[in-house]
């Protein structure tokens, strides 16, 4: 005979498929026992209503009367205790004791899917039965069915055939399992979503603490120090500018120093060794203190005719520094010292204070020009240029030359300034020949306008006036 259900052949006296463990409605052979049981009470059935029978036979006088006991009575009282038997026998195979029994014996022979498709059944027969949930669960780990086993066991945990006692071991189970598999996140949700106190006390070194800052968040006028603790065991990670933290962020070793004005969104989350992640922690800090007063330059930004000294005051926590070339001054630019002689010219001054926390003041921007009252006029310049020449033997008398024809004559052409030095008369050399055409020779002299000093005037890479001194040709 085949199962109806899975089409596998199915042994003459049993009531159910030994592959898929389905019932079979037939009726079956007695089992050897239940057979015996029969056989003695219909032995003891026959033995009584013989006896029943002798005495009814006998009559008064002790002779037996020819008064055989009814045959159909006997069949019917030999039909009962058939019918009695069976419902028992065919009770006790559809019990889930039953099932649980074969499941025994396919466990003896290795057979962990035929043992668990009979606990199946026997759930069904006996749903509040815990036990059998605990062995499927088991059976399914044997067979590598650990997700199918921890459903198993989530069963228990939301059902109410099972006692608390029942789910708690449930919960523990499927905790052992998740840890098995190193899914610590799972097992923190499990914990996190269990009602019993047992279960969440018991696992909560699972669950990571978040952070804790101190001091608490709000407005500070200093600098402030921030630790981070947690009394959980793991790495602490932290941002200040409010992103979410990962281990990828700066790992806490030492306290966080704020002493910049501004405000920090200060963001912290444990990882533990589970590679579980804490809620995370915030707190938002502004800090206030202040930047030093900027430095003080008593001499305004404009024009000066004489000597000028340039001097800086600032509070006594604080350095000034400053730069002359236009750029921003910091730690690094020339630090002041004293008061700084004015250069004659144009120039430009930057200055900036610093105090001892490496705060920052404003800065502090000079514009000078400083020219000397003209005391020298063109035609002098043009003769301290001839007479300077004179000396050094690069002319002769005549304003000539050695080995020049003519003479060399010298014109005003503009007043120029040199940056750093000052005013100057622009003086052109030219080379008058003897026919009387004259030709520049390209060289310039400048003479200051103040106090009459020759130079030769050259220009830089950039195309600026620089001055040269003059010497022999």
């Amino acid at each position: 005979m085949k199962c109806p259900k899975c089409g596998a052949e199915i042994s003459g006296d049993h009531m159910y498929c030994d592959k898929c463990g389905t019932e079979i409605n037939m009726v079956p052979e007695f089992e050897p026992l239940i057979e015996n049981k029969i056989d003695e009470v219909l032995s003891d059935i026959a033995d009584k209503l013989n006896i029943d029978t002798e005495n009814k036979n006998k009559d008064k006088h002790g002779k037996k009367e020819n008064n055989p006991v009814s045959l159909p009575i006997l069949i019917g009282i030999v039909v009962a205790c058939i019918i009695l038997i069976f419902i028992i026998n065919l009770a006790g195979r559809n019990s889930a004791s039953h099932y649980i029994t074969l499941a025994n014996q396919a466990i003896a022979e290795n057979d962990y899917e035929q043992a668990l498709s009979y606990l199946q059944t026997a759930k069904e027969k006996s749903p509040d039965n815990s036990d059998i949930v605990f062995s499927i669960a088991e059976y399914q780990v044997e067979n590598g069915y650990t997700e199918d086993a921890i459903n198993s066991l989530m069963e228990i945990t939301i059902s109410d055939n099972f006692t608390k006692d029942d789910k708690i071991n449930a919960y523990k189970s499927i905790i052992k399992l998740y840890k098995d598999l190193k899914d610590f996140e799972s097992i923190v949700q499990i914990v996190k979503d269990c009602p019993y106190d047992e279960i969440t006390e018991e696992y909560s070194f699972y669950i990571p603490v978040s952070p804790v800052l101190v001091p608490s968040e709000g407005t500070y006028e200093e600098a402030l120090s921030i630790s981070i603790s947690s009394s959980s065991i793991g790495n602490i990670y932290y941002t200040v500018n409010g992103q979410e933290p990962t281990e990828d962020s700066i790992q806490y070793f030492d306290e966080i120093v704020l002493q910049d004005d501004g405000t920090y969104d200060i963001k912290a989350v444990l990882i533990n060794q589970y590679g579980i992640k804490s809620d995370v922690s915030e707190e938002i800090y502004v800090i206030e203190i202040g930047a030093p007063e900027a430095p003080e330059i008593l001499e305004d930004s404009g024009e000066y005719n004489q000597n000028t000294s340039i001097v800086a005051l600032a509070d006594s926590d604080c350095t000034i520094y400053y730069t002359t070339d236009g750029s921003d001054p910091d730690e690094t630019s020339t630090q002041y010292i004293s008061p700084i002689t004015m250069p004659v010219g144009t120039s430009t001054y930057k200055f900036i204070a610093i105090d001892s926390d490496g705060r920052k003041s404003e800065i502090v921007e000079r514009n000078y020009h400083l020219v000397y009252t003209r005391l020298v006029s063109t035609t002098q310049a043009i003769e301290n240029v001839v007479s300077t020449l004179l000396k050094l033997d690069i002319l002769l008398d005549g304003n000539k030359m050695r080995s020049e024809e003519g003479y060399f004559s010298y014109t005003f052409d503009s007043i120029i300034e040199i940056e750093g030095s000052g005013e100057y008369y622009k003086i052109v050399e030219n080379h008058v020949y003897n026919d009387g055409t004259s030709k520049e020779t390209g060289l310039f002299y400048a003479v200051n306008t103040h106090d009459g000093t020759v130079n030769r005037l050259g220009y830089d890479s950039s195309g600026k006036y620089t001055l040269i001194t003059i010497s022999n040709r």
